[in-house]
């Protein structure tokens, strides 16, 4: 047994060895390499590039101000009074994912508020990510078991 562990051993610092020299000759090939362009040569005008940069848009989504901050939580509209004895605020299964909830008494109110979100009489509860709408729920036991299947990434 002390045999196999004298050998195995040994490969390890050989190994080390072979791994330093290594990274010595590739620190001292690229530390030689010349970036300057001889006196003979023309120098060629660089092309310049434009970099495009490539944002996702609240604009698309109507209203930016219903869509979560970031895609690490969601943002939430209620929609009528709901028959749960603790307010949604308070709910921690809830308020774990959602950083903003916005309540609205009534269906008809919702509808005036934001007509192009097309709201159905069942839907009680929209959730929104940072792009768009996520889920819609008519119950908050549906809300949170989505809620737990499908958290904000992190």
């Amino acid at each position: 047994m002390l045999r196999i562990l004298h050998l195995y051993n040994k490969g390890r610092r050989q190994m080390k060895k072979i791994m330093i020299t290594m990274l010595t000759t590739f620190i001292l090939l690229a530390g030689c390499q010349s970036k300057d362009t001889k006196a003979s040569e023309p120098k060629k005008a660089q092309p310049q590039h434009k970099i495009a940069i490539v944002t996702k848009s609240a604009q698309a989504f109507p209203y930016p101000n219903l869509l979560a901050q970031d895609e690490r939580n969601y943002s939430l509209l209620v929609i009528g009074e709901t028959e749960e004895q603790i307010p949604i605020e308070k709910n921690q299964k809830v308020t774990e994912h959602v950083k903003n909830i916005l309540s609205l008494p009534t269906q008809e109110i919702a509808q005036k508020a934001y007509p192009e979100l097309e709201i159905s009489k069942t839907d009680a509860y929209i959730l929104f990510n940072h792009t768009g709408i996520a889920h819609h729920s008519k119950n908050l036991t549906e809300l949170i078991s989505f809620l737990q299947k499908n958290p904000p990434s992190n």
